[in-house]
């Protein structure tokens, strides 16, 4: 019998968060021209029914490609989900085994899942680019340096952006989600250990209750929004959302009867993700936006995440193909280094860039690690 704990469909929905971000940083803006390219026969059609239907056909690729360039980093908070969920499912799994979970276990599987690709990115980022670059030594460099590197190297850094403005240039900025992530991991497995079954659930929802509201207070200061994303105490609610779900789907395992209203407000969910993406300023501009848009975003991203796993429909079978499984295995190293390939070849090169270097990380840089993780696996999870 196979005790692996594993959904594919998942890895398929990390490559799908990561092409948000992509977006984000507008490395998909030549989907706009292909949009526009596919729906030329839409327009011709809908000339014959008035201009107004044939000016819907021309802005659809502009208009995708704009929710995409704004919103695109839901992408991040869709990634933050993901790892609460199935950190969560794999202790209560451990838990359910050997009766308890081990804490030194845990965090030596983080450490060598997330250290080694992590710290060959600051190295990168810090030392290696800005001596080919020719920027090593001079006073841009030795600030960024003096203002970022310690922090970055406890992964803290998300915080020195915080207090110190934004690290330059972006393939260092973007380590900012990994820095949230790490220290979410701290305390994740204590409320899974140190916290009764029947507490949990209630426990989570007063932190992620506790944790909206000082997105509430952080929202309303007089800083900038990325000052405002930067914030750990911002995320940790979409982190805690993601723990809920794997507390739910444990405490009620879903029947058939579940299954089938899954099949339902799954496009329910997907509306309210297509009209949260087409929203201009989400979780910007006013402190009531920052506040609540977050909310907005996590709750429809509970239900993306929960979609394939309880529906053996379109939706699974289309992330669980092998391919974007694959891409979603190496997720990591194509969000680690998606900034690199941008600027190194372009937006519609920098993809396939990406790609060949994440792979290239994945197989010669983390598989090594990954492999040693088998000394503390007590539930297997995803092949190596």
């Amino acid at each position: 019998m196979d005790e692996r704990t594993y959904y594919p469909q998942l890895d398929g929905l990390r490559f799908v968060a990561f092409l948000l971000v992509y977006a984000f940083h507008d490395g998909l803006g030549w989907v706009s021209d292909v949009l526009t390219f596919v729906t030329l026969p839409v327009f011709l059609l809908a000339s014959l029914f008035g201009p107004d239907a044939a000016g819907w056909a021309v802005d659809f690729g502009p208009t995708v490609r704009s929710a995409l360039r704004q919103n695109g980093w839901v992408g991040v908070q869709l990634f933050f989900i993901l790892s609460g969920y199935l950190i969560t499912t794999l202790l209560l799994r451990e838990e359910e085994r050997y009766g308890r979970v081990d804490l030194r276990a845990f965090w030596m599987r983080r450490i060598l899942r997330i250290w080694p690709l992590y710290y060959a990115i600051v190295a990168i980022t810090f030392l290696l680019l800005p001596a080919i670059s020719g920027r090593f030594g001079t006073p841009t460099h030795a600030s960024l340096l003096h203002h970022h590197l310690l922090w970055f190297l406890a992964f803290l850094g998300n915080w020195s952006m915080v207090f110190q403005g934004t690290a330059v240039p972006d393939s260092i900025s973007i380590l900012w989600s990994v820095c949230v992530e790490e220290q979410f991991y701290i305390v994740c497995p204590l409320l899974i250990a140190f916290v009764p079954k029947r507490a949990r659930l209630p426990v989570v929802a007063a932190l992620m209750a506790g944790f909206w509201a000082i997105r509430g207070y952080v929202a309303a200061l007089p800083i900038n929004e990325l000052e405002f994303k930067f914030n750990t105490f911002v995320q940790l609610d979409t982190l805690l959302s993601g723990v809920a779900l794997a507390l739910v789907l444990d405490r009620w395992p879903p029947g058939e009867r579940a299954r089938a209203l899954a099949k339902f407000w799954g496009w329910v969910v997907m509306a309210c993700a297509i009209w949260l993406m087409r929203t201009y300023g989400l979780g910007e501009s006013s402190p009531a936006r920052r506040t609540w848009d977050y909310a907005a975003v996590w709750a429809c991203g509970v239900g993306i995440v929960a979609y394939p796993i309880l529906c053996d429909g379109w939706a699974r079978r289309a992330l669980s193909m092998t391919w974007i499984v694959w891409l979603g295995r190496i997720s990591y190293g194509l969000y680690m280094y998606h900034e690199i390939g941008l600027k190194t070849a372009g937006p519609f090169f920098g993809l396939g860039l990406t790609v060949l270097i994440a792979a290239a990380s994945y197989y010669g840089l983390e598989r090594p690690f990954l492999r040693l993780k088998r000394r503390w696996t007590r539930v297997p999870s995803r092949p190596v």
